[in-house]
């Protein structure tokens, strides 16, 4: 006999679908035919451009961020609170932790697990910001000059399509332009300042970033993460996901610059580097600001690495967009139910209310205490990633019926409560079992 829990789902996912198939899917399904958008992709046509950001109020509070590595301030904090020689501990703690639960072979913390994680941060831990693959200059393309040709010359258009070609050949899986605004760069990084000047080269030296004036546009690219992998959140093979993500990222901006570069213009490759990611995201239409405070993309939710690279190419800029996702956000809740550390707002509305220093004031989210994220990353040893995974937008671009519940949110707000059952009902945002990964033929990384 099925169990009283078993009988209330099943009657709640059958409302729900008969709500939601009365109510929203013939709208929703007329929606799901493509257009062409500031993604870089065919998109449905219930992923609307609009003029402003649906979470973009902003106050005079808001300011360039610092830059300062995020690690120092919890480093602060934490001596504040416990004392001196605390933090030093607490990593101490954790790595006899983590040798404890390879030696008793933990499900997903396995030696093998563990190295999987390290293997895929490898890019991302080798580079620094002006250095390398992230170099403010030329690395090694050959310019048009050198080659005997003049530079490459469009409109504004096509010179938007040809880099969004490239940035998706790269690895991209989401592209848009959006214009430069300082106020999303850093002050500081590498404990150096980093200043706009009216030169034409873009230059590191001992004591500033140098980002010239003439560069005005911002190419933001989402890097889809392995959502098998992701599902395994929070272990290692959880965290591998997000080492391959990043130094995926290092690769496609790294590519990009050069092939701008070599195009005759000027280009500056950036990972979490330089400026913040994510109202570069939001302004060039990649997605929508969420309960998260991270940008949840239609295509990907917000399973997703988010890079730059700053430019003087002139492009179209693209514009933000509306599929509903606010909305849906201040009804779901299901990342902050999720959520093992209680970091994220359960709040209705969005605000303009700040948790702490990590957070930049003087703009409209749902704000999480990063402190308390961080302290349970220290608990399992690695960025956690179970608000990602749990996001009912987390699914591969592959499933038509994903897509039809997604329009549907969209035209018919009413059914967001009803989305957010029939999510759980079918299980999705639970954790996979993390010794099947390893049992898989073929590994691979879902793409859109």
């Amino acid at each position: 006999m099925e169990s009283e829990g078993k009988q209330t789902g099943r009657r709640a996912l059958l409302t729900a679908a008969g709500l939601i198939a009365a109510g929203g899917v013939p709208a929703a399904v007329a929606l799901l035919e493509g257009t062409s958008t500031g993604s870089g992709r065919k998109r449905a046509r219930w992923v609307k451009s609009v003029d402003h950001p649906t979470l973009g109020d902003k106050t005079a509070e808001f300011r360039r961020f610092s830059g300062d590595n995020i690690f120092e301030i919890y480093k602060q904090l934490i001596t504040a609170r416990e004392g001196e020689g605390s933090f030093e501990a607490e990593q101490a703690a954790k790595a006899k932790r983590l040798a404890g639960w390879m030696r008793d072979r933990k499900p997903g913390f396995r030696l093998p697990d563990h190295q999987l994680s390290e293997g895929a941060w490898t890019l991302m831990k080798s580079i620094k910001p002006g250095e390398g693959l992230l170099s403010w200059t030329r690395v090694a393309v050959n310019t048009p000059a050198e080659l005997g040709v003049a530079r490459h010359t469009a409109s504004q258009e096509e010179m938007a399509e040809t880099v969004k070609a490239a940035a998706r050949l790269y690895g991209a899986g989401l592209v848009g332009i959006a214009p430069m605004n300082e106020s999303y760069v850093n002050l500081r990084q590498a404990k150096k300042d980093i200043v706009f000047e009216s030169v034409e080269v873009p230059a590191v030296t001992e004591t500033k970033f140098v980002i010239p004036r003439t560069m005005k546009w911002v190419v933001a690219i989402a890097i889809p993460m392995d959502l098998d992998l992701l599902s395994r959140a929070p272990t290692s093979l959880g965290d591998a996901a997000t080492g391959l993500g990043y130094s995926h990222s290092a690769f496609t901006v790294a590519s990009l610059a050069e092939f701008i570069r070599g195009l005759g213009y000027q280009a500056i490759p950036s990972v979490n580097d330089t400026a913040l990611s994510v109202p570069f995201a939001v302004e060039s239409g990649i997605g929508e600001l969420s309960r998260l405070n991270k940008l949840v993309t239609p295509e990907f939710g917000p399973a997703v690495r988010l890079c730059k690279v700053f430019t003087d190419l002139p492009m179209a800029c693209d514009k933000p967009v509306d599929f509903g996702l606010v909305e849906f956000c201040k009804k779901c809740k299901k990342c902050a139910e999720s959520c093992p550390s209680g970091a994220l707002s359960f709040d209705d509305e969005p605000s303009f209310k700040t948790r702490g220093p990590w957070s930049n004031p003087g703009h409209k989210a749902w704000f999480e205490d990063s402190y308390l994220c961080f302290q349970h990353w220290q608990q399992v040893d690695n960025g956690c990633g179970i608000c990602l995974a749990s996001c009912p937008y987390t699914k591969a671009a592959q499933a038509w019926v994903h897509d039809v519940v997604k329009a549907t949110a969209s035209v018919a707000p009413a059914a967001d409560g009803l989305i957010r059952i029939m999510d759980n009902a079918f299980g999705y945002g639970r954790q996979h079992v993390p010794e099947q990964w390893w049992a898989k033929d073929a590994p691979t990384r879902v793409r859109g």
